[in-house]
Order: C-alpha cells, then structure tokens, then sequence
C-alpha cells in the first residue's frame, strides 16, 4: 500500500471520529451553573489554564458552547487546552470546527506552541486537509453572538472585505496572538492583541463614541453598511505594517479595515473616519480631506454629560492650534476649505490642528451639528462646506475667520506639560496598546514606593481611562504634588491598583 493509500485511511478514519464527537450539544455541557460570558470564559479559560486546570477550562468553554454555538475563537481555544491536556484527537475535532465556524487564523493552527502535540498526531491531517478545502472555497461567514455595546443590530452588515483583510492580516501577523469576535452592534469584527479587561473597556468606550456621533453627526448604522475589520496591533505588528514610525493608526476604506497602536485618541480617531466613510458612501459623496480630518480629531478627547450631551475637550491639538494663531502661520480659511488631499498631508499636524480647532469653534457655538447637516444637504454645489459655514453662522467666511481667531487666543492652551515643581510619579514611560508601560520607576520614588515596578503598564490614573503617552500627561498634569491619586495597572495578565502620593518633580516630563 502506498503513502498516498495509508494517508487516505487515516482521513476516513478521523472523519468517523469527528463525527462521533459533538462537540457543543447540550446535553454534554448541561450543568447546575449558568454558561460564562465571552469576557468571563476568556478570563476564567486563562486562570484555569495558569494552574494546569485543562479539564475545568474545557468544561467552561463547551458550557459557552452549548450556550452560543459554534463560536470560532471558543473552539480554538478549546483546540488549544485539549491538546495542552494530552488529548490530540479532540483537539484536532476542535481546530476543524473552528475552521468551520469562520476561523482564518492558519498562522495559529500552525505555530500556536499550545497546539505543539496535537500537530504532532495524525488527527491534524484532517485539521490540514479540511483548512485547505476551505481555502479554496474562501472566507466562510462565522456566528459569533452579539456583543452588547453599541448601537447597531443584531448581524454584522456586508462582511467580505473585512473577512479578506482579517485573513489577509492573520496570514502575515496571526499565529494565535489574536483574538478574534465580532460586534455586530458596531458592525465591526475586532482582532485585539490586548486582554480581556482591555478589550471589553475598549468595546465600551466604542459603544459610548458610536452612540456619541449618531447624537451630534452621523444616522444610526445601517444594515447596508459594510463592517469594518478593527485591529489592535502588537507592537511589533504595527512597526511592520506602519511605514511611518509616528503613525499611530490609519483607516483604509477600500480594504474596510482600521488598525490602530493604541486603544485611546487613535482608535477612536480612525473610528470616526470609518463611520464617516459609512456615511459618504450612503450619500454618495467625498468630502474634502480636511473635513474628514477636523471630524476625526474631534472624538480624540470627548466626554458625555449626565444628560446625554456630548462634550468636546481640548486636547494637545489645541496648543498647535494656538500657536499658529499666535505666530501668524494659520492658513486663511477661504484658502483652508479649497486645499486638495496633498496640500492638507504637506503638513498634517499643522493642518489637522487647525481642522480640529475651526470645528472646535463650530462647537463652542452651537453650530456643529447644523453645519454638517448643511454641508451634506448643499453638497453638489457647494464641495468646500463655505456655503454651509456662511449660512449657520449667518456672516462671510472673512468675519468668521477673524470670530475664529479671538476664540483662539481667549480660550488659551492647556497645561500639558510636565515641569520642574509640578507633581510626577517618578517614573519615564512608553505607549503600549492599552496604557503607558513603565520603562524605568525612580529608587525610593512616588510610584516605587506604592508598589509599581518597571514593566507594569498604567491604565487608570483617578478613574480617567490611560490609553497612551499624552493621556498620562494630561491626567498627571491637572494635578498637584502632594495628591494621591488610585492609580490602576496591569503586570502581566493580572490587575491592581495602588495609591500613590505625587511630589513635586525636577525635571521636564518624560
């Protein structure tokens, strides 16, 4: 008998014993105990795994299972604590049917070192002769239960060039590294390199912006919108998708994918062009780069009131945008509004900058969302939005500019800056994802003392969120030495938070 005859029997063979093995009915994952949640079996699935547990995690992600269906990232996980138990067949019956059910991270399958047995064993013949069949037949829909922020349906919209880009992303960048789950209710499917706590405070703070832009700009999303992969890259991803080194994120609505460094300005920064590209397209229009760019950076900082009104917050923009008014090099608006895409990336900070502070200004007059209704309405005969700004505000566009400009210099800058006397922590940091790690912590200094070691990343300062370099600055900048602030961190997969007493620094901020 030849190989290729031998290999065909152990195929048949496997077959019968995936059929044997339901893995997901009821009846096997009946229990006394309620199924976990998605952010409750990723949490529960890690601890168990951690104290060598296998059993007791596979029992709580099949109870998921039986509870949802066949959900793509259970069942490799699943997959993944099988084979770590000494079980390579029901591992490999896991891995098919996470194929089945939607999986695209091949990278995973193939170098996931929990996987390391059960690749050893001929069951995963099957797992690779199945994985290649459905390649052929492309990208397979998954159903994965709504996730419940949000302000979308119950289905994800039109999903193929997300699910191609997620593949063609896991294909260069996956390896298991990822975990994948779709939001139907942003119309989003998320690979998130971050942990589960991250990632549940990220899909919240979404859910928060999503309702935000529908009450001050956008329609609510629509089933006709096409979703829109989101990814939260390692570090190390992102400098080999990144060609700039500075660029924290980037929007491509061609492929429908968003990818971002960080879970705070950035993220939502893109997220903004996404919605607003969902709603260019509905309508049938392009608005000018610098519109797309003054939207976008306007839910870098924002905040709701107690009555649902949203607040737009100052952020460092504000300062470049003061500094340009004061030195004179702000552009005049009539010139602004007609610059094309490459004269507005000629120098995106500058411009960006005063994008953001001209609708800042709209803002502060109660204008924003008029203007923007006004704009799309009169769009086909007036592209640059001039019309629209001379109509809401009732005044030439020269009139305005000047209103503009001494808006500008009563409003001020904020203090974003750390300087001797001001209080510090003691510590020099770096952006991660989803906060600030601490490269260095200062012998006998404030955060040393309260327990914080070199390697914790800071995601909470005073109850305000930490998602990267300038939200540090800005939550340790308002306050004073002498303060004590909780201060919450995450060392490794576990979460503290600490009380640390500021004191006056010596030297500028990191």
């Amino acid at each position: 008998m030849n190989g290729g005859a031998r290999h065909s029997l152990h195929l048949c063979g496997l077959a019968a014993l995936v059929l044997s093995l339901n893995l997901f009915t009821p009846a096997r994952a009946q229990g006394d105990r309620p199924p976990p949640t998605r952010s409750e079996l990723d949490r529960t699935v890690a601890r168990l795994v951690a104290a060598a547990k296998f059993d007791e995690a596979l029992a709580a992600i099949e109870r998921f299972l039986a509870a949802s269906g066949p959900d793509p990232q259970a069942l490799f996980d699943a997959a993944r604590v099988a084979s770590r138990m000494g079980d390579p067949r029901r591992s490999a019956a896991f891995a098919i049917d996470a194929l089945r059910a939607g999986w695209l991270d091949d990278k995973g399958l193939r170098e996931h070192p929990d996987l390391t047995a059960a690749r050893g064993h001929e069951a995963w013949l099957q797992v690779e002769s199945i994985r290649l069949e459905m390649r052929a037949k492309g990208p397979v829909p998954s159903a994965v239960p709504p996730h419940p922020a949000g302000t979308g349906g119950a289905t994800l919209g039109p999903s193929d060039r997300a699910r191609a880009s997620l593949a063609t992303w896991l294909n260069r960048f996956g390896g298991g590294s990822y975990t994948i789950e779709e939001i139907p209710s942003l119309n989003i499917v998320i690979a998130s390199s971050v942990d589960r706590e991250s990632l549940d405070r990220t899909i919240l703070m979404l859910g928060a912006l999503s309702g935000a832009l529908e009450r001050t700009l956008f329609p609510p999303i629509s089933a006709t919108d096409d979703a829109v992969l989101l990814v939260i890259a390692r570090p190390t991803d992102a400098e080999g998708y990144f060609k700039d080194p500075q660029q924290g994120g980037l929007y491509e609505h061609g492929l429908r994918q968003l990818v971002a460094r960080d879970t705070g300005g950035t993220l939502r920064h893109e997220f903004v062009h996404a919605r607003h590209h969902a709603h260019m397209a509905r309508l049938g229009q392009r608005h000018p780069l610098w519109i797309q760019e003054a939207l976008a950076t306007l839910f870098e900082e924002w905040a709701p009131r107690p009555n649902g009104e949203v607040v737009l917050k100052p952020n460092l923009r504000t300062n470049e945008a003061f500094d340009l008014v004061r030195k004179r090099k702000a552009i005049p608006w009539i010139e602004f509004i007609s610059m094309d895409d490459a004269a507005v990336m000629a120098s995106p900070l500058d411009h960006y900058a005063q994008a953001r502070s001209m609708l800042m200004y709209l803002s502060s007059r109660g204008k924003l969302q008029e203007w923007y209704r006004a704009l799309v309405a009169g769009f086909a005969t007036d592209p640059t939005g001039r019309r629209s700004l001379e109509t809401v505000l009732d005044a030439p566009i020269g009139r305005i500019e000047a209103d503009w400009k001494q808006w500008v210099t009563d409003s001020g800058t904020l203090d974003a800056t750390i300087g001797p006397g001001d209080a510090v922590l003691g510590v020099a940091i770096a952006g991660v994802a989803d906060g600030v790690r601490l490269d260095e912590v200062q012998d006998s200094g404030p955060a040393q003392r309260a327990g914080l070691r070199k390697g914790d990343v800071i995601t909470q300062i005073d109850g305000a969120e930490i998602r990267g370099v300038g939200d540090f600055v800005m939550a340790t900048a308002r306050h004073n030495a002498g303060e004590t602030l909780g201060v919450r961190f995450r060392r490794g997969n576990s979460y503290a938070t600490v009380q640390v007493r500021l004191v006056p620094g010596h030297a500028s901020s990191p």
